[in-house]
C-alpha cells in the first residue's frame, strides 16, 4: 500500500476476539529522523471520536436520561434548530443541517485555521448560517454539525465537559492509557507519529492541528491497541447494554458496501463477512478501524493526509485478515 501513495508511515494491527494475530509497518513516522512507526504512536483518530460520543450518548439512554427520540431543541433552544430534529437523527448523521468544515478552513485551506481555537457553539452557529439544509431524517451526510450538538446535549444533561464524560465513562473503565481527548492544545502528547499532508509527490509536516476544529466530531488521539480495545469492548457488550449495541449496528444502507448506525459504518466485505467500525481523516492522519463478524479486530492507519488517495475498507489489509 505504500507503493501506492500511503505514505509516509503505514501500520496494521489485527486481533481475534482481544488477542493480537498480526502487527506490521511500512515507512516512517518522522521523514526528518527516519524512525519507523509502530504501534506505541499516538495518532489523531478523526472521526472515529464520533464512536466514543455515541457510546456516552446511549449509555445516558440506558439510564434513562434520555431517549433517543427525544427533540434537540428543548436543550438547545438558543439554537434556530428543526422542531422534528431528535437525538436519533444527529446519530445517524441525518440532521439535515450542512457540515461547517469547508466554510470553516477554506477551499484552498487557509492553514492559520488549524492553528486558532474554534468555541463548538461558534461551529454550530456557522454550520446553522449556511445553505442546503434538510428536513431531518431525509438523507445521511458525513457531518461533525451533529456530533457537535450531541456534545453539547451531553455536556447540558451531565453538567460537565465532554472531554471529563468520555474518560469518565469510557477511558478510565476500559485503561486506555494512551487514549484522550483534547480540546484546546494542537500539540500531540507523549511518543507519536508525525503527521503530513500529501501536496502532488511531497508531504508537508502537520505538526499542529487544534483539536477544537472537530471536538465531538474528531478531536480524540489514541493508538491501535486502544482503539481495538474500544472496539472489542463497545461491541462485545461491556459498555452498553444488548439494545443500545443492537441500535448502534442498526445501520442505514449507503450503498452496496456501507450502511450508518448510531456511530458505526456496517461494512459488508466482498467475502459476505459484515464488519462494524468507523473512519478517521484529520490533518496529518487517516484511520480505519473495524471489528468483523469473526470475531477480528482491524486497526489500519497512516500518518498522512491525502484527498487524492482515500485510504478505505476494500485493501490488502483487510482483505488477509478476512482470509
Amino acid at each position: 500500500m505504500l507503493e501506492a501513495g500511503h505514505g509516509p508511515g503505514l501500520f496494521a494491527r489485527v486481533t481475534h476476539h482481544g488477542e493480537e494475530e498480526f502487527a506490521g509497518a511500512a515507512g516512517v513516522a518522522d521523514l526528518v529522523e527516519r524512525r519507523p512507526i509502530t504501534a506505541a504512536d499516538r495518532l489523531r483518530i478523526g472521526g472515529i471520536t464520533k464512536t466514543f460520543v455515541a457510546t456516552v450518548v446511549l449509555q445516558l439512554v440506558d439510564e434513562r436520561r434520555i431517549a433517543v427520540e427525544d427533540p434537540v431543541g428543548g436543550w438547545l433552544p438558543e439554537y434556530p434548530l428543526h422542531p422534528d430534529l431528535t437525538l436519533a437523527h444527529l446519530l445517524g448523521m441525518r440532521s439535515g443541517i450542512p457540515c461547517y468544515t469547508r466554510a470553516l478552513v477554506g477551499d484552498p485551506p487557509d492553514v492559520r485555521t488549524f492553528l486558532r481555537y474554534h468555541a463548538p457553539e461558534d461551529l454550530v452557529r456557522l454550520a446553522l448560517a449556511l445553505d442546503g439544509h434538510t428536513a431531518p431524517g431525509s438523507d445521511h451526510r458525513r457531518s461533525n454539525t451533529d456530533y457537535l450538538l450531541l456534545g453539547l446535549v451531553i455536556e447540558w444533561i451531565t453538567g460537565q465537559r465532554l472531554d471529563a464524560q468520555v474518560w469518565q465513562r469510557v477511558i478510565a473503565p476500559l485503561g486506555l492509557r494512551d487514549t484522550y481527548f483534547p480540546t484546546v492544545d494542537p500539540a500531540l502528547r507523549g511518543r507519536h507519529a508525525t503527521g503530513y499532508f500529501r501536496c502532488g509527490d511531497d508531504y508537508l509536516p502537520c505538526p499542529e492541528v487544534t483539536p477544537s476544529q472537530s471536538w465531538a466530531g474528531g478531536a480524540m488521539v489514541s493508538t491501535p491497541a486502544d482503539l481495538a480495545r474500544f472496539f472489542d469492548s463497545l461491541l462485545g457488550g461491556e459498555l452498553l447494554s444488548p439494545a443500545s449495541v443492537a441500535a448502534m449496528c442498526d445501520a442505514t444502507r449507503l450503498d452496496p458496501e456501507r450502511g450508518y448506525g448510531y456511530g458505526l459504518y456496517r461494512i459488508r466485505f466482498d467475502t459476505g463477512a459484515t464488519g462494524y467500525g468507523h473512519h478517521g481523516a484529520v490533518p496529518g492522519y487517516t484511520s480505519l478501524v473495524v471489528r468483523i463478524d469473526n470475531g477480528r479486530t482491524v486497526v489500519l492507519y497512516r500518518n498522512s493526509f491525502d484527498k487524492t488517495r482515500p485510504m478505505w475498507w476494500n485493501n490488502p489489509v483487510f482483505a488477509a485478515a478476512l482470509s
